[in-house]
């Protein structure tokens, strides 16, 4: 099955500096919780583990994301399940803002869903079902509100994915991921997809780091990838969990790097993965 790696626009709000507070009944009770990073890190990942905060029955659950600049938000997958039925909420309504200050007050907008809400079908359903989401244009801040799912009982957040990409302008100062296979030079703009791979065998990609910033060094730059399918290289001879590259000038891009993915072998599981890198600037000078 697929296999992906490198960015695919999913907003990794567990650790780019985006704020998530959780509540219940919408405008009712405001955020009453902010989950932990490992919560967070739970509702990233796709396997239905529940995380977050629990709402009773009959209360709406709400995610609040506070950007750390103005994003464009375009599309989502995210499942609330009953914790003792299984049981999902399937009606969805999405809410952005570019003025509010603390979820409740400020200018909203609500989003259309061309799609309709996003659903849970199978284990392949956070990339086959991904749902889109409309505004008219960047938000600061977005917040999710989830009705009660089916059933006598609490409800919890099981996977929350947004995707989208900050608006033009925003964050000047910032490396990105360039294409070296499909459009080489050209910033990612989809998944580096690495299709159907079969078990037991091996398939290499190539990419660069750009630094953006037009009068910025960017210092100290470290690249990981963590996943046991997974490795990255400066050199596709030596694989490793980590890169470090002391600095790129002003709109310089590093030497080509490559991502290995290395399916399973004949005999284990083979399903939908997701290998992210992680890149971090210490400073801009």
């Amino acid at each position: 099955m697929p296999y992906t790696a490198l960015p695919d626009r999913r907003v990794s709000y567990d650790n780019d500096g985006t704020v998530v507070g959780q509540g219940s009944n919408g405008l009712t009770n405001g955020i009453q919780s902010y989950p932990s990073q490992a919560d967070l890190a739970e509702l990233q990942d796709g396997d239905l583990v529940m995380a977050g905060q629990t709402y009773n029955n009959n209360e709406t659950g709400v995610v609040w994301c506070f950007f750390p600049e103005q994003r464009e938000v375009t599309a989502y997958f995210a499942v609330m399940l009953n914790a003792t039925t299984g049981a999902q909420s399937t009606a969805h309504t999405w809410y952005g803002s570019n003025d509010s200050t603390n979820g409740l007050d400020g200018t909203w907008e609500t989003a259309s869903l061309p799609g309709g809400s996003a659903s849970y079908a199978d284990a392949y359903s956070w990339r086959s079902s991904i749902k889109a989401i409309s505004f008219t244009g960047g938000k600061r801040l977005v917040r999710f509100v989830a009705a009660d799912a089916p059933g006598n009982d609490a409800q919890r957040m099981a996977t929350f994915h947004i995707y989208g990409e900050k608006v033009a302008g925003q964050t000047p100062d910032d490396v990105i991921y360039i294409d070296h296979d499909t459009t080489p030079g050209v910033e990612y703009t989809a998944p580096e997809d690495f299709g159907d791979q079969p078990l037991g065998t091996t398939v290499v990609r190539q990419f660069r780091l750009k630094n953006t910033s037009a009068t910025k060094t960017a210092n100290s730059i470290n690249v990981q990838c963590n996943d046991a399918d997974f490795a990255i290289s400066t050199d596709g001879v030596t694989w490793v969990v980590t890169i470090n590259i002391a600095s790129l000038g002003p709109g310089a891009q590093s030497a080509t790097m490559y991502v290995r993915c290395t399916t399973p072998a004949p005999g284990n599981l083979l399903g939908p993965r997701f290998g992210r890198i992680v890149t971090t600037v210490a400073s801009y000078t």
